[in-house]
């Protein structure tokens, strides 16, 4: 992909966090400061990282509200923007991630496969 994609991550274990950021960022992805809950990324859904990202990536098993709350919420809002939902912990069901439109990709993180998703995520978006 030619053009650099912006990745907003809300992660609640902050060396989970940057682990993700400094991968991707050898394959020119840049992935946003992340947000450590669900609740502080509703609060900044105007902020530029916000607006400037091209996919969104939660942690599944966030402190309150979960990852799969969190892009129901979004996608109630209108949030058409791919999602992919990421966890150690068993994957959500079919079902439950087509209902809200989001992908699941397992931890711990296999950068290839993540660098592949959001691409290809970020490409079909484009159209």
């Amino acid at each position: 992909m030619e053009t650099k994609l912006n990745v907003l991550y809300v992660e609640d274990e902050p060396n989970i966090a940057k682990l993700l950021a400094s991968g991707l960022s050898l394959f020119g992805i840049e992935v946003f400061p992340a947000f450590v809950s669900a609740e502080e990324l509703l609060e900044k859904t105007g902020d530029h990282e916000y607006a400037e990202a091209d996919i969104l990536i939660f942690d599944i098993r966030l402190p309150r509200m979960t990852g799969m709350e969190l892009a129901a919420e979004l996608r109630a809002r209108g949030e058409k923007r791919p999602i992919v939902l990421v966890s150690a912990w068993p994957a959500p069901t079919r079902d439950q991630l087509d209902k809200i439109g989001a992908k699941f990709l397992p931890k711990p993180f296999d950068f290839p496969d993540v660098v592949h998703t959001v691409q290809r995520l970020a490409w079909q978006n484009s159209d």
